[in-house]
């Protein structure tokens, strides 16, 4: 989905756990709360969505990166983000 630089880093802390953005990397600037989250699109025909996703306190460590992922938690269904295709 997002392409890495060659030295493999990039700036998401989070990564959204369950529902349709289940494992896409995003990155979080708050500490409580709820984030709408772009629903990745299987094709352009699609209409664009969006989910709810909750920050958590939990952390989710990955090989290779040295620090943990913050833990973001489907909130509800997606729905219409009420953007333009």
């Amino acid at each position: 989905m997002n392409e890495l630089p060659p030295d493999g880093r990039h700036d998401c802390n989070a990564i959204c756990l369950g529902g349709p953005c289940h494992g896409v990397l995003t990155h979080v600037d708050q500490d409580i709360g709820i984030l709408t989250v772009p629903v990745p699109r299987l094709s352009p025909d699609e209409p664009e969505t969006c989910a709810r996703y909750r920050i958590t306190r939990e952390r989710v460590r990955y090989f290779g990166q040295a620090e943990p992922y913050i833990a973001l938690h489907w909130a509800d269904p997606p729905c219409s983000c009420g953007l333009d295709a």
